[in-house]
Order: structure tokens, then sequence, then C-alpha cells
């Protein structure tokens, strides 16, 4: 379970209902779709090579 909550978490506050991403994106007057695009453009593939390396060294299996 901690595995995979580790795993989610690079992209887990990019998504609407993170307070603190409201008030970031209000201080800097961004909008909410220009940040998206822009964190999963780096997040999707760090997301993949955390995953990749996790399977790589054991720390997930694929069953």
């Amino acid at each position: 379970m901690a595995r995979a909550c580790a795993i989610g978490q690079i992209l887990h506050m990019t998504g609407p209902t993170s307070a603190p991403l409201w008030a970031l994106l209000g201080l800097v007057k961004a909008v909410l779709g220009d940040f998206q695009k822009h964190a999963l453009r780096w997040g999707v593939p760090v997301s993949l090579a955390h995953i990749a390396f996790a399977v790589l060294t054991g720390a997930v299996t694929v069953a």
C-alpha cells in the first residue's frame, strides 16, 4: 500500500481538489489547465520511470 501511495504521489497534487494548488495558482495568476498541461508533461514520464525502477529493484512485482 505504501509503495502505491509513493508512486501515485507524483501526480496527486496536480488534481483540482488540492487546496494548496489553488492557492498557488491564485498567487501566480495562472490557469489550472495550463498548469496541468505542463505538470503532466513531466509527471507522467517520471511516474513511469518510478514504476519501472520499482519493478526492476523488486519493490513491486508483476504478477
